[in-house]
């Protein structure tokens, strides 16, 4: 890993973590990659009786914005989960995917595009109709982008995914915080890499990375990652990037 002047740190060449960002940049591709926004959470839980502040839209335009600032790209990918119900779309996430999506071409991306995850039905003829795009999987400059929530083919020796929410708990002073994380997993046999995305909802916590691939969400993962070698980067708003010891160091340690 290096330091990629003040953006972040180039885990793989050309590929950089943004730093305090939940985003990776594909620098010869002018493009950047964010997942699992969940927007609409709020109505979401409100219908269930759960009543939150209303933070995922404004959070996802002011992280889209910093991301554009930062890198310049000229694509915006969201992988995967741009907005939160699985059975509908939900009125705040009509209003929210399409308020993010006007956002994202005022800031300068001259392309947007949404790689479905397995939240995101009913939501292409909203992005469409304001000028992005929705596809199955993406490839850009060796590397696939794709939410992970299904099996992939062949595979160039990167592949990106989300749908982990991946995060670690960190003892500091002797209270236990939560931090969302990128994960960079080894795949057996030389096969590649799957680096894991953060989710980018203020809600979205994120589940703790564990020693067992059985635990993980996507089949890739589950079937083929070398979960011991795998290394967890911290990614915080006010401390930027903090990379980790792989796992199965970790663990003995905690």
């Amino acid at each position: 890993m290096v330091e990629s002047e003040e953006a972040g740190i180039e885990v793989i060449p050309g590929v950089v973590l943004l730093r305090g960002l939940p985003a990776v940049w594909l620098r010869r591709a002018s493009t950047v990659v964010i997942a699992d926004l969940h927007l609409g959470y709020e109505e979401s839980m409100a219908r269930q009786g759960v009543f939150l502040p209303r933070l995922q839209g404004s959070r996802a335009v002011r992280t889209i914005r910093q991301v554009r600032e930062l890198t310049g790209a000229k694509r915006l990918v969201i992988n995967g989960d741009v907005k939160h119900e699985f059975g509908r779309l939900l009125r705040s996430e009509k209003l929210e995917v399409a308020r993010l999506i006007k956002a994202a071409f005022d800031a300068g991306y001259e392309d947007v595009v949404l790689v479905r995850g397995n939240h995101d039905n009913y939501v292409k003829p909203v992005i469409e109709a304001l000028g992005g795009s929705v596809v199955e999987e993406l490839r850009e400059h060796g590397a696939l982008i794709t939410h992970g929530h299904k099996r992939v083919g062949e595979h160039p020796g990167l592949v990106i995914i989300g749908h982990e929410h991946p995060s670690m708990s960190v003892n500091i002073s002797g209270v236990r915080a939560r931090f969302p994380v990128f994960l960079l997993v080894p795949l057996e046999g030389g096969e590649g890499t799957v680096l894991v995305l953060p989710a980018a909802g203020a809600y979205q916590t994120g589940n703790p990375v564990g020693p067992d691939r059985s635990g993980y969400l996507s089949p890739l993962i589950r079937e083929k990652g070398d979960i011991g070698e795998a290394v967890p980067i911290i990614v915080d708003e006010a401390e930027g990037l903090m990379p980790l010891p792989k796992l199965s160091i970790l663990w003995e340690l905690l």
